[in-house]
């Protein structure tokens, strides 16, 4: 069996996702820039000095936030790159986006980009990749279509150069089946009813894929899509997904207005092990027949930098 742990760092309203295996690490998403403090103390902690990747979901500060220092002080083999959409409605403060906030997020993306290729290896996700691996475990990349860039620079789209939607729509999600464990990784992709055909039940539509590829009917871990939000956790996705562990990267300041906790419950019968990042890192050693759950203390910055 692969030895293989998943860490679930203490974030709220961000996302940083450690892999790792026989003591090799690689990262899904970077978390804000204020958490840097406590990340560098935590790779320290796990004597992280290298990474096989680094895999952005989309380009929100949220995800991408600490991506530079990160390429400034670890040595990082491959940065899997989401390009930026540079036309949103909605940033990723949860604020209208100016033609000013776009312009200055193109600027930071582009900076990025050229960072990475002196640091690293640099690799677009777009549709053509399906996959990367990690020290023999397959990552199946889902979403991965940058469906909302494409209409907004199609000249025939009635959406070209608008500013309707938002990067969310670009996120992609990941698949790990290892020592036939299950975890899906939520990324903020939409699960909504969008008026849009292209963009409707992305989230669903992927979790239908991975079940007839790997021929299974539920999902091990569920890292819950843009922070638990209410529009991507609707009952009908989380029927679909009756996870036995749902992580969701918030704090119950905003989960008590919303419907997720009860979705969840109704989705699994109440058998679902839900579990927030605000206190705690979550810790999942996934090398046994058994799922081994860790968790470490840890009070998210965002609390105590009282974030709103």
């Amino acid at each position: 069996m692969d030895n293989f742990k998943i860490h679930f760092f203490n974030t709220i309203w961000s996302d940083l996702i450690i892999l790792e295996k026989d003591n090799h690490f690689a990262l899904v998403d970077t978390a804000s820039a204020f958490y840097y403090p406590d990340i560098k103390e935590y790779f320290e902690e796990l004597k992280i000095e290298k990474l096989d990747f680094i895999i952005l979901t989309h380009f929100h500060s949220d995800h991408y936030g600490n991506i530079i220092n990160i390429l400034n002080d670890y040595k990082i083999d491959t940065l899997y790159f989401r390009e930026y959409t540079n036309y949103e409605l909605i940033g990723s403060d949860g604020k209208v986006a100016c033609e000013e906030y776009n312009k200055k997020e193109k600027e930071k993306s582009d900076n990025i980009i050229k960072i990475a290729k002196e640091k690293t290896k640099l690799i677009i996700v777009d549709e053509n990749l399906n996959e990367i691996n990690f020290r023999g475990i397959n990552i199946d990349i889902y979403c991965n279509k940058l469906i909302v860039k494409e209409m907004y620079e199609n000249p025939s789209s009635p959406y070209y150069q608008e500013r309707k939607f938002n990067d969310n729509y670009n996120s992609i999600t990941l698949f790990i089946k290892i020592n036939n464990h299950t975890i899906y990784l939520g990324g903020d992709a939409t699960d909504s009813n969008a008026s849009i055909d292209e963009l409707k039940y992305l989230s669903s539509n992927a979790i239908k894929e991975i079940y007839k590829k790997y021929n299974i009917n539920s999902i091990d871990i569920y890292k819950t899509a843009h922070h638990g939000g209410p529009g991507n956790n609707n009952l009908d996705l989380l029927t679909l997904i009756n996870p036995k562990y749902a992580i969701i990267t918030n704090t119950d300041k905003w989960l008590d207005n919303w419907s997720t906790y009860d979705n969840i419950n109704k989705a699994t019968n109440n058998e679902c092990k839900i579990l927030k990042t605000d206190f705690y890192i979550h810790i999942f050693d996934l090398s046994n027949d058994e799922i081994k759950l860790m968790q470490k203390e840890a009070e998210s910055m965002f609390l105590k930098l009282k974030k709103d």
